[in-house]
């Protein structure tokens, strides 16, 4: 940070576990399947 030769103003890491990303999608993925199901289930009875 304290050697900038360039116009950059700061280098940002990121590290993402792949895993945690994925579980947290697929589990976003049911719920939403979930709630869709539920939601035309309720519209068709009704």
């Amino acid at each position: 940070m304290a050697n900038n030769n360039g116009k950059e103003l700061a280098t940002i890491s990121v590290y993402l576990n792949t895993g945690i990303v994925t579980a947290i999608f697929a589990i976003g993925f049911v719920v939403a399947a979930l709630l869709f199901g539920v939601t035309t289930f309720i519209i068709k009875v009704v």
